[in-house]
């Protein structure tokens, strides 16, 4: 499990946004797209939709499952989340 940063806010579209931890390894390779994203606890969140931002410290846009509770999200806040 990789650590793919930490949970900003939700957008308008209900897409999470989450600021990807400072890279400075050139040679490390991003998340792919439609990587799973998880919780601490295993719980499947979403997936990767867009990468966006400066390629040492890039943003994510995650398309969160339906399952997803809005009382969920706003514990996230602030928090790590991950992709395997």
């Amino acid at each position: 499990m990789k650590t793919l940063g930490t949970v900003l806010h939700t957008s308008s579209h209900k897409n999470l946004i989450v600021r990807g931890d400072e890279n400075n390894n050139k040679n490390t390779l991003l998340p792919r797209m439609n990587n799973v994203v998880m919780n601490r606890k295993m719980k499947k969140l979403g997936k990767v939709n867009d990468v966006f931002g400066p390629v040492d410290h890039p943003y994510f846009s995650v398309r969160l499952f339906s399952n997803v509770a809005n009382e969920e999200l706003l514990k996230l806040k602030h928090k790590h989340v991950y992709v395997r």
